[in-house]
């Protein structure tokens, strides 16, 4: 890791890419130690073999406590990842949020939904989950998302039903960019 972060760091100290670096959680756990990032504000994390462990690293760090941009996914996170992620203030600047091809349920999209640390994003990508229409009529009626500017939900088995009541959200008024077929 310690070679990865010295390659991969970002010259101002703000972004780190790690994708497909199959760093895994005992990574995750050194990185969210490393005081070298304590500036860090965008985190690549794609594909790298994640669990709940390295979601609880990075939500108990405290080092890494200023990230704005975090991506996630093809790493299998499911419901209980999500809530832990959801539940820390450590991401509460986030303003973007990569879940793409992940394991994210209807809980992990209520945790997302009533969430006041992630009140800020405006990027909410969920694509190739399985939120269903249950996850997405939550992710809808949410107090906290209303700053979003972009929704992808793609692939994530909502009938004709769950994307109307997706389109006709009040929450969601601000969305530029709303993907769900």
């Amino acid at each position: 890791m310690d070679a990865l972060i010295g390659k991969l760091l970002s010259a101002d100290g703000t972004t780190l890419d790690l994708h497909v670096k199959y760093i895994g959680d005992d990574g995750v756990k050194q990185l969210a130690q490393d005081a070298r990032l304590k500036n860090l504000r965008q985190l690549n994390l794609e594909r790298n073999e994640l669990t709940v462990e390295s979601i609880r690293a990075l939500a108990d760090s405290t080092v890494i406590t200023q990230l704005t941009w975090l991506h996630l996914e093809r790493n299998n996170l499911e419901d209980d990842s999500i809530q832990l992620l959801a539940g820390s203030a450590n991401f509460s600047q986030l303003k973007q949020l990569n879940l793409w091809k992940n394991k994210v349920g209807p809980a992990g999209a209520r945790a997302i939904a009533e969430s006041l640390h992630l009140s800020g994003l405006e990027v909410l990508d969920l694509a190739q989950n399985q939120v269903g229409d249950e996850g997405a009529r939550v992710l809808s009626e949410s107090m906290t998302l209303t700053d979003l500017k972009y929704l992808d939900l793609f692939g994530n088995g909502l009938s004709e039903e769950g994307q109307k009541v997706v389109k006709n959200s009040e929450t969601f008024a601000k969305i530029k960019d709303l993907i769900l077929a």
